[in-house]
């Protein structure tokens, strides 16, 4: 009797082997794919929800507008009576309190391609809304997201 593997088994033990690697691999490859769109959307979520909730807060907080505020247009800028003035630069959300230098609200993870501010006025009221596209990422894990908010100005009802 002989000891040792055919030629036949050797093939079909390489062809299980390889299928198995395969199989592995792909399975890797499909976490991997799956955290980093995960880690994008994240990404983005939280640099959305952080800028609008500052952005609605600070209108809920002023009385009024400030003639150098853009609205309808992209870019926009909203320039509050609080002295809080919110634009884009370089794709980041910036916030400039007074006469302070301004300080980036989104990081730098995310670029802001759209950005306008809406201001809508009644005989009571009026309202600030806000909307702004989050980018992040880039080939297969890029991912856009959009965010609204609005707000009425203190002491506009």
């Amino acid at each position: 009797m002989k000891r040792g593997y055919t030629l036949l088994e050797t093939v079909v033990y390489i062809g299980i082997l390889a299928v198995i690697v395969v199989l592995a691999l792909g399975a890797i490859l499909s976490i991997y794919q799956a955290y980093g769109k995960a880690r994008i959307e994240r990404q983005i979520a939280t640099n959305g929800d952080v800028a609008m909730e500052r952005i609605i807060r600070e209108v809920r907080a002023a009385t009024s507008t400030k003639a150098s505020s853009v609205f309808g247009s992209h870019p926009g800028v909203l320039a509050l009576s609080t002295d809080e003035t919110f634009s884009l630069s370089g794709g980041l959300l910036r916030v400039q309190e007074g006469a302070s230098p301004a300080q980036n609200l989104t990081s730098s993870d995310v670029t802001i391609s759209n950005l306008i501010f809406y201001a809508s006025t009644s005989p009571n009221s009026t309202i600030i809304r806000a909307e702004m596209t989050l980018d992040a990422g880039a080939g297969v894990f890029a991912r856009s997201k959009k965010f609204y908010g609005s707000a009425v100005l203190r002491r506009a009802y």
